[in-house]
């Protein structure tokens, strides 16, 4: 996975510098969680809130691919994605609709197995498509509303006394997440 994820960064690389655009936009967006993590035996309800930033740069008039950084909190766990970012709007205009994509990996914590001597909690993928809406208040300043699906792989390895792996069980947690944003051109 982390082969991809750099295979990913180098090709963002070569698309932001030959963009013909060389204005950075900035976005920071809020938001609540609701969703489930899905595991072996059942699924567990979870809900939290989240903070976002992305910087992009403008590839055409209607996509731009940047950088971003999140910071989602739920009841037990804490995830910092940084990842991928890329958003395409439907029309030149810079009110409408748009919709994103972001890809990357996590850090993860879990207060649970924070100070267990033979378990870790281990981030994984990070992979959050979306859909929302854009005002532009002034030259400098937009507003956005958006609605994503989140989904987060994490990892639950357990080690024996001579702290050797010696079992790991996959997680997957699904949110869906309601955001507010304010962008700066």
């Amino acid at each position: 996975m982390k082969h991809y994820f750099a295979t990913l960064t180098l090709l963002f690389c070569t698309l932001f510098v030959y963009s013909q655009h060389s204005k950075l936009n900035s976005q920071l967006e809020l938001g609540g969680l609701r969703g489930i993590q899905l595991s072996k035996s059942f699924p567990i309800l979870k809900s939290g809130g989240m903070a976002q930033l992305n910087v992009s740069k403008a590839l055409s008039d209607y996509v731009s691919l940047g950088l971003g950084v999140a910071y989602i909190q739920l009841e037990e766990e804490t995830f910092t994605p940084l990842f991928i970012h890329c958003r395409a709007s439907r029309n030149k205009s810079d009110n409408g609709l748009f919709y994103n994509t972001a890809v990357g990996y996590s850090q993860a914590t879990n207060r649970i197995f924070e100070d267990a001597i033979n378990s870790r909690y281990v981030g994984k993928m990070y992979f959050s498509p979306g859909m929302g809406y854009q005002y532009r208040i002034s030259q400098k300043l937009g507003l956005t509303a958006s609605f994503n699906y989140i989904l987060q792989k994490v990892d639950l390895e357990h080690y024996n006394s001579d702290n050797q792996l010696y079992h790991t069980e996959s997680l997957t947690i699904d949110l869906m997440a309601f955001k507010v944003g304010l962008i700066l051109y």
